[in-house]
């Protein structure tokens, strides 16, 4: 077996590259290093972060409505879906990964209700360009391919005592599964506007699980709220959670923190004229469990973290410089290494972005925006533990460009019908 610490196994950081040509606002002063000019405030900043887990399960009270597709020369045709209008109760998730006995495994329980959504979900054309309030032509629904969705007029509640909640958009894709009705999903919601104890407040969602239109889903949603001020995180011990029957026992979760390797920084890609066409990212990751409640009459969100146990390496495509607010995101090359207690790899899983998005975003005390990263991506094998794993990678990030540094949440979905992933977890442990 292959024998590499998590120091050991990092390379030499590669040979210095030219700087490349950006603008930088009045917020730095001249000649200091953009690169590391209040580094140490933008790390805190971004890793000040709000989780909401969600599972997302059908409303009984509120059954989903499937939009068939309508021609003036033909009468409704029921089995070609072309939309539903979703309405999902969406439970409390504790949700993490924990290292134990040399190997991870994933924490999944499903606990109370603690929100509703209500959603148009439509099928779009792959070259469609979606944005809130844009209706696309009539497309229809194949289960057999890979196809494109938004995600209009979303809007979720929770039950806190401020009555929290937001408006939201999204795009995503479904992924056919061979030998099973189901498709798998994978999505990206923008934050367009809360309220209650969101109100202002920038953030992300992640969508990872599965779906047979119009009835049947079993989805988590993954709230990443930026809060820098640290009004809705908590150290202490949340409520005790309610556990309900598990709504998708063939899939196990895994969630973990990326952050910077300090001994293999992230490089820019340059183009011709110093354009920036990515970046080389490498990261070093912890296994955090997440959870919330609301039991004192407001939204309290907490995140342990664990030890380093293993690394990310991935080809990042992004123009930083784009001028528009929402830009597209992809990875290639995405290989997550673990390491059991020995510093021995134990695994590797391979995953990239196959479609995501960076919303440009100011953070009070950062000298320039920062960027809300969300995406999305099958797991296409691995090897060790993960050999042959199948199922889907989210993630959902703050990345700061300059100075350079990062705080990413990556949410692995185990098809798992054995839980052989899964850990035994009780309520003592919450």
């Amino acid at each position: 077996m292959e024998t590499l610490s998590p120091a050991a196994a990092r390379t030499a950081p590669p040979a210095a590259q030219p700087p490349p040509q950006i603008p930088l606002p009045p917020s730095f002063p001249p000649g200091v290093d953009p690169a590391t000019y209040r580094l140490r405030e933008v790390e805190r900043l971004l890793k000040q972060a709000a989780y909401l887990p969600l599972f997302s399960v059908p409303n009984p009270a509120l059954p989903n409505r499937p939009i068939p597709l309508s021609l003036p020369f033909l009468p409704s045709l029921p089995f070609l879906i072309t939309a539903v209008e979703v309405n999902e109760q969406t439970h409390r998730f504790d949700v993490g990964a924990r290292e134990a006995d040399g190997e991870l495994s994933g924490i999944d329980r499903v606990g109370q209700p603690a929100a509703t959504v209500g959603i148009r979900w439509t099928v779009i054309p792959d070259d469609f360009q979606a944005g809130p309030g844009r209706l696309p032509p009539p497309t229809i629904l194949n289960p057999f391919r890979s196809q494109r969705f938004e995600m209009l007029d979303g809007q979720f509640r929770f039950q806190d005592r401020a009555g929290s909640g937001f408006h939201g958009f999204g795009t995503g894709r479904t992924f056919p599964q061979p030998g099973s009705s189901y498709l798998a999903i994978g999505a990206v919601i923008d934050v367009l506007e809360g309220f209650g104890q969101f109100r202002g407040m920038a953030g992300t969602v992640v969508v990872n699980g599965v779906i047979r239109p119009p009835d049947e889903l079993a989805i988590n949603v993954m709230v990443r709220l930026m809060d820098p001020g640290g009004g809705m995180l908590t150290r202490e011990p949340l409520s005790p959670l309610r556990p309900v029957p598990d709504p998708d026992p063939g899939s196990t979760f895994m969630t973990f923190l990326g952050e910077p390797d300090p001994d293999r920084p992230v490089t820019l890609n340059l183009g011709p004229g110093g354009k920036i066409l990515g970046s080389n990212v490498h990261e070093l990751l912890r296994p955090v469990r997440l959870d919330f409640d609301d039991a004192s009459g407001a939204v309290r969100s907490r995140a342990v973290e664990g030890p380093i146990v293993g690394r990310v390496d991935a080809t990042l495509y992004f123009d930083p410089l784009a001028p528009q607010p929402v830009s597209p995101i992809q990875t290639r090359d995405g290989v997550f290494t673990f390491f059991d207690r020995e510093g021995r790899v134990a695994g590797t899983v391979r995953a990239n972005m196959v479609e995501g998005r960076a919303f440009r975003t100011p953070l009070a005390g950062a000298p320039m925006p920062v960027f809300r990263f969300g995406g999305f991506g099958p797991l296409l094998g691995g090897s060790g533990r993960f050999a042959g794993a199948g199922g889907m990678m989210t993630m959902n990030s703050a990345v700061s460009v300059f100075p350079r540094t990062l705080s990413n949440l990556y949410v692995l979905r185990f098809v798992d019908p054995v839980g052989r992933y899964r850990a035994a977890v009780g309520n003592a442990d919450a």
